[in-house]
């Protein structure tokens, strides 16, 4: 089965290279979506989530433990 992005997750791929100039995009995809993965000097800066509905969801805060 193909998928296709839709223009707002486009656009959020778009905001990711600018925000993060140089750094390596990686798609993971998975039965629900994909993951797109953005590396800079072989960390990992950002993360987001694709799913094929049409939701974008961006990667929140780890908490440090208590």
């Amino acid at each position: 089965m193909q998928h296709e992005l839709t223009i707002q997750q486009a656009r959020e791929i778009a905001h990711l290279r600018r925000n993060h100039p140089g750094a390596e995009l990686r798609a993971h995809q998975k039965p629900w979506g994909v993951i797109v993965e953005v590396r800079h000097h072989g960390h990992t800066v950002a993360l987001e989530r694709f799913d094929w509905t049409g939701a974008a969801v961006p990667d929140r805060p780890i908490q440090l433990a208590a």
